[in-house]
């Protein structure tokens, strides 16, 4: 139909409306467990699998949301190990993207993910957002799954073996 319009030069509209008379259930759920491998003598913390569970809708795209989750994950990774703007002063002192480090291919530790399936979603087709979500759990059960190792807490993010290495000793 709008090839033959086009054909014909004729214009051709298109006009919708859609109103939300309920607001569906809101939230997305995620947990994330994280295990970890640590040298005491260095501090060197390095993750060696990431589990995570995520409540989710309607999938519309599954190779999108797959990698939304993945990368969410390895976003929160970077957030809990290695990304740190540097202050002094009440200026920053990092002083190029250089040595702002964010995770690469090689940080990646094997991922599994579990889907919980619900039919209730906030977005068009019952659907959820699944981006940002992934992203909160990572650093906490990172830090979790360090104080289960060696029986310290980071509290400052990023985690780093510096961090580490000051509270192993300081809990001798």
């Amino acid at each position: 139909m709008a090839e033959a319009a086009a054909a014909k030069n004729l214009a051709l509209e298109t006009e919708s409306y859609h109103a939300e008379h309920e607001t569906p259930p809101e939230g997305v759920f995620a947990a994330c467990v994280a295990e970890v491998a640590v040298d005491v003598s260095t501090g060197q913390l390095t993750v060696r699998q990431l589990d995570t569970i995520h409540d989710v809708a309607t999938i519309l795209n599954p190779v999108g949301h797959q990698g939304q989750i993945d990368g969410g994950i390895m976003q929160g990774v970077g957030y809990g190990l290695m990304e740190e703007l540097v202050m002094e002063d009440g200026r920053v002192a990092t002083a190029n993207l250089g040595e702002y480090k964010v995770p690469n291919i090689q940080d990646i530790p094997p991922l599994k993910t579990t889907l919980v399936h619900s039919y209730e979603g906030a977005s068009p087709f019952q659907s959820k957002e699944i981006g940002e979500s992934a992203i909160s759990q990572v650093a906490p059960a990172i830090a979790n799954a360090l104080y289960d190792a060696v029986g310290v807490r980071i509290k400052d993010l990023p985690i780093t073996a510096e961090k580490v290495y000051r509270a192993l000793k300081e809990a001798k």
